[in-house]
Order: C-alpha cells, then structure tokens, then sequence
C-alpha cells in the first residue's frame, strides 16, 4: 500500500455533517467553524471528484454515492470514538508492573492487597532480572519496577528505596558435604559449584561481592534465570544456593533443603528500589500502586532525590 491519502478529519467531517443535515450543528459537534466543515468536506469532493452532499433550503442531503460512504464514515467514527476512549482510559484501567525474581516473595501479599481496593485496575505481572527489568522500563514496557539494583544507572529513573533487613542464606542438600564443618568457611564455599542468578540480577552480585570483599573467586556450577530452578538444582545436589530466606522456607521446613552456617556470613539485603521512568507521566493507575506501596511499607519507604546515584558494586 502506498501513501495515505485518505483524510481522516475530513471523514469525520463528513460524517457528522451527514448525521446533523446541518452545517451549523456539525460544527458545534465537531467544535470546529462552519467554513471549516465546508472546506473538509469539499476537500473530499474535489480529492476524489464524487458529488456526495446537495443542499437544499439550508438543509443538507445526501447523494447516492453519499450514502453509501456513509456507512464507511459511521464505522470510522465508531473505531475513532473507541480507540480515543481505549488511549484516554489505559491508563486508568492498567498496571503494568516489573519484579526481580528474588522479590516475589515480598510483595505478593501488596499485589493482592492493591487488587482489593482497585478492582478495575488490571495488573499484569512480569519477573526478570533487576538489568533487564530497568532497561525495559526506560522502553516503556512497563509501568513500575521492583528491582534488587540499579542497573543499569539512569537519570531517566524516578526512584525510591525500600529497607529490608531481609538475610540471605547459603542452602543445598541435606547430603552436601559442606554440612560436616560447623560453621563451614568461605574458602571451602569457593571450592563447591556454585548456582547463582543470572547476569543483571541482584542475588548474582550478592554472591561475587561477597567473595571478592574475601578475597576470593566463587566456582560457579550453574546459572539460572529464576529462583525455582535454582532450589530444585540445590535439591539435586547439583551446588550451594545463595537465596533469600523467605523463598527457601517451605523447603528447609520439609528437610528438602538445608541452610549452611557460614562463619561471619551474614548476608542482609539492606533493601530494594522502586522505579518508574521519568519520562513518562505518572499515570492514575501508577499514583494509586504508589500510595499503596508507601502505606504497606510505611515509614520503610523513602522517596530518593532526583540526583541519587546507587553506590557501585565493588568488583
């Protein structure tokens, strides 16, 4: 198909004409000037060289080629009048919303809350890496993100901080070796495959932070894209996983799993952010999740200066 040629106004033009029979009562529908649903009109006209409306005793008629563009013209502006009210309520009526996958955890029971109380509010939900998740909210593929990091780093992010006291624990199997030294020492962790997330996720830099502070390198046995592979990995005796402790509970309540004691290994999460593109206007929906987020979270929520910049990872 080649150029548009087809003036939309001037259909629309057309089609309130048509309905009105009038000039004066399509301009007033129309909000704009009588000359100027003449000319949109006539444009059509001359454009295509079809007769479409006569006039008669100020009243409007049309032709039979007019009649028969109008059924054309009603379906257009029945599609305009739909898409316009689709574009002016998506926001209203949509939430989309990004999670590191370690996060899920912690804000299911604020999702299901939010749900409650905005009924009409459609929530869909994406998990991914804390990198993958920034990068597509600066693309407009989400509404809101839960990250683990900021990263990659941009002024473009309007961002707020959640603390968390949250500990993060070393578990395998209950047959693993590791279990024979009591506490077990970070050298020996070194020695074992390691299952850490993927690249860009929060858990990951955890794990290569931790050792390169010991002056050690991690031996990575595997690398997963979410938390689920990662246990069932650890179930198998497949490596030690590094995992939040809320995620790994049920496990170690059913002897699936077993938390390794590291000496001087303790592992706090500190916090996570909260993340919006900057530009992009804070839509209703967003607002609305936002006051959530600030009542669940309390005085735990804090809004970040516009200048912030995350602390870098030692690596």
């Amino acid at each position: 198909m080649g150029r548009f040629q087809l003036n939309l106004h001037h259909m629309i033009s057309f089609y309130c004409l048509a309905k009105e029979q009038s000039f004066s009562r399509a301009a007033e529908r129309l909000g704009i000037t009588q000359p100027a649903v003449t000319q949109h009109v006539r444009g059509l006209e001359i454009q295509f060289g079809i007769k479409l409306i006569i006039l008669k005793k100020q009243r409007v008629y049309l032709t039979k080629a007019g009649e028969k563009l109008f059924a054309y013209a009603e379906e257009l502006f029945n599609q305009a009048v739909l898409t316009e009210n689709f574009l002016k309520n998506y926001h209203f009526n949509n939430l989309a919303i990004g999670i590191a996958g370690g996060l899920t955890f912690f804000l299911t029971n604020l999702i299901d809350h939010f749900k409650e109380i905005h009924p009409a509010i459609k929530v869909t939900i994406r998990e991914g890496s804390s990198k993958s998740l920034v990068e597509e909210l600066l693309n407009y593929q989400h509404d809101i993100c839960f990250t683990g990091i900021l990263a990659p780093y941009s002024s473009k992010l309007r961002s707020f901080q959640i603390d968390s006291d949250e500990q993060m624990v070393f578990v395998a199997n209950p047959n693993n070796p590791l279990y024979a030294t009591v506490p077990a020492k970070w050298e020996q962790l070194a020695s074992h495959p390691l299952i850490i997330q993927s690249e860009g996720s929060a858990g990951r830099e955890f794990v290569r932070y931790e050792f390169k502070k010991r002056g050690l390198k991690p031996s990575i046995g595997a690398e997963v894209s979410n938390i689920e592979l990662a246990k069932e990995l650890a179930k198998q005796n497949k490596g030690v996983a590094l995992l939040f402790e809320p995620n790994v509970r049920r496990e170690v309540d059913r002897g699936e799993l077993k938390i390794i004691h590291v000496e001087d290994g303790e592992i706090k999460m500190g916090g996570f952010y909260v993340v919006t593109n900057r530009e992009e206007q804070i839509s209703p929906s967003v607002e609305s999740f936002l006051a959530t987020i600030k009542a669940y979270f309390n005085h735990n929520f804090h809004d970040l200066p516009a200048d912030y910049k995350p602390e870098a990872w030692s690596r």
